[in-house]
């Protein structure tokens, strides 16, 4: 998978909430826990970025904690400085002793703000909202961890242009052929798949 894909994934997430409010009760957690769990015991930022990347769980952790994706991350040497489109970043809000305890996945960086989509969070409370939403975050930043994209990181999801440009520059010859076309294609961010059954398309008009 690469970080468009994750982000995707993400992006139709948006809008979810644990139900009833203050319960902690929400897919994410079903999933991980195996089981619908209630309580204030089970925050699910964490499991809400492990489960971005069930599909593909070599890139990421699956785990309820912030701490133990972090480490995990570390003991691998994927902690980085400058954030990109896909990385997963680390939040500090709370005064426990934990170094960190909200986590989200960057969507994309402009200056000193990135725009993020995080589970169980609000415009009122950051690390404990109970819905999946799309931010912008200036400060409270721990880390940044950069998963092994088999295909690689986008710098800015926002720069991709749209599929059907793609498919026409396919046809002129511009991305290759072949295995290369694939890998290039891939490398961008974008899906092969798709942009080849829109050349196949666009050739027979």
């Amino acid at each position: 998978m690469n970080a468009k894909q994750i982000i995707d994934i993400a992006k139709k997430e948006i809008g979810t909430k644990e139900s009833p409010p203050d319960s902690n009760n929400v897919k994410y957690n079903t999933w991980y826990y195996g089981h619908p769990v209630s309580g204030s015991q089970y925050p699910w930022c964490a499991t809400f970025v492990s489960w971005l990347f069930k599909a593909e769980q070599g890139l990421c952790k699956k785990t309820a904690s912030c701490v133990d994706m972090l480490d995990w991350f570390e003991k691998r040497g994927q902690v980085v400085k400058n954030p990109q489109a896909g990385d997963i970043v680390f939040f500090k809000y709370s005064t426990n002793n934990r170094r960190t305890n909200h986590v989200g996945l960057v969507v994309s960086v402009s200056g000193n703000c990135i725009n993020t989509i995080e589970g169980n969070t609000s415009t009122t409370s950051q690390d404990n909202g109970g819905c999946v939403m799309q931010r912008n975050r200036y400060s409270h930043i721990v880390a940044y961890a950069r998963p092994k994209y088999i295909t690689g990181t986008l710098t800015n999801i926002s720069d991709h242009k749209p599929l059907e440009e793609i498919a026409k520059e396919v046809i002129q010859g511009k991305w290759g052929s072949g295995n290369d076309r694939r890998q290039r294609l891939s490398n961008a961010g974008y899906d092969y798949r798709e942009v080849q059954k829109l050349v196949n398309e666009m050739l027979r008009r």
